[in-house]
Parts: structure tokens; C-alpha cells; sequence
């Protein structure tokens, strides 16, 4: 019996860590936008733009997202299925200055992020200002989720 309640321990860690956690910190990630703390502190948040996802039928809706460069942005990325997602976007994440992640009950101060997880039913908002003009790509960080359709482009304009 411990050791069947071991394996299942053990299985549902793995696919935790599947989608992994947020990751927002204060220290400086290499190739991330040096000056992000700077870039938080003199925006204006009252009313930032907002772009709204759902992850649904192994799909962001909409799969194609524009920001607007050193504007204030609020990404709302609701999962409406019942399994973990992420969003990878390494180089994305890099350009951007985060104000804070929130969801869950909680919230995390950037002001930079590595990596960002929405679990079964929740809804997560990233809160950031894209410091950087740029085309990018992102997928779910779920095993096997990007072959299935679950990617897409962001695109950072003027």
C-alpha cells in the first residue's frame, strides 16, 4: 500500500512539472531587458491594454496576439480545459518588463519572468509592458500539447 501511494505521489509530480510553475524574479536573467524594473516603475497601470486568451481544444484562442512596444499590457490567459497549460515564450519573455503575475489567490512582482503556468480551471494575467519591437513564437510547455496545435505568434508593434 506505501508503495502504491509512493507511485502515485511520484506520478503526479512528473506531470506537475510537465506544465512547471511561474518563475518571476528580481534577479536578471542573461539576454533579458537589463532595465525592466526601470521600465515597471515609470508606467502608468491604470488602464492597460488587455488581450484575453482561452486554451481550449488543445489551442490558444486567438493563436495570434499584438502588443504595442512600451505600452502597459494586461495578458489574461484563461484555461478553460481540465488539465495544466504553460506558456513557453523564452525570447518574448526576455523583451518584456513585468509588473507582476497574477492568479490563484496570489501575486508575484516581476520584473522579469522564465516561465508561466495555468492550472486546470484558472485564469492567470501577466501584467508587462514590451520593452522590445519583435516577432516571436510560443507553444504550451505541456509534453506532446504543440504537436497537437497548441502554439502561436506574438507580434510587438509600434
Amino acid at each position: 500500500m506505501m508503495l502504491r501511494s509512493l507511485a502515485v505521489a511520484l506520478s503526479l509530480s512528473v506531470l506537475a512539472a510537465c506544465t512547471g510553475s511561474d518563475t518571476v524574479s528580481n534577479r536578471l536573467p542573461p539576454g533579458f531587458v537589463s532595465d525592466a524594473a526601470e521600465i515597471v516603475a515609470a508606467t502608468d497601470w491604470a488602464a492597460p491594454e488587455e488581450v484575453r486568451v482561452t486554451i481550449a481544444d488543445h489551442a490558444f484562442k486567438p493563436s495570434e496576439w499584438t502588443f504595442h512596444r512600451d505600452r502597459a499590457t494586461r495578458l489574461v490567459l484563461v484555461n478553460a480545459t481540465d488539465s495544466d497549460h504553460g506558456l513557453a515564450a523564452r525570447q518574448f519573455f526576455a523583451d518584456i518588463a513585468v509588473e507582476s503575475v497574477r492568479g490563484g489567490g496570489q501575486t508575484l512582482k516581476g520584473p522579469w519572468i522564465e516561465s508561466l503556468s495555468i492550472p486546470a480551471g484558472q485564469t492567470k494575467e501577466l501584467w508587462f509592458v514590451p520593452a522590445r519591437f519583435g516577432a516571436y513564437t510560443f507553444e504550451c510547455s505541456a509534453i506532446g500539447h504543440p504537436s497537437l496545435g497548441e502554439r502561436g505568434v506574438i507580434d510587438v508593434v509600434r
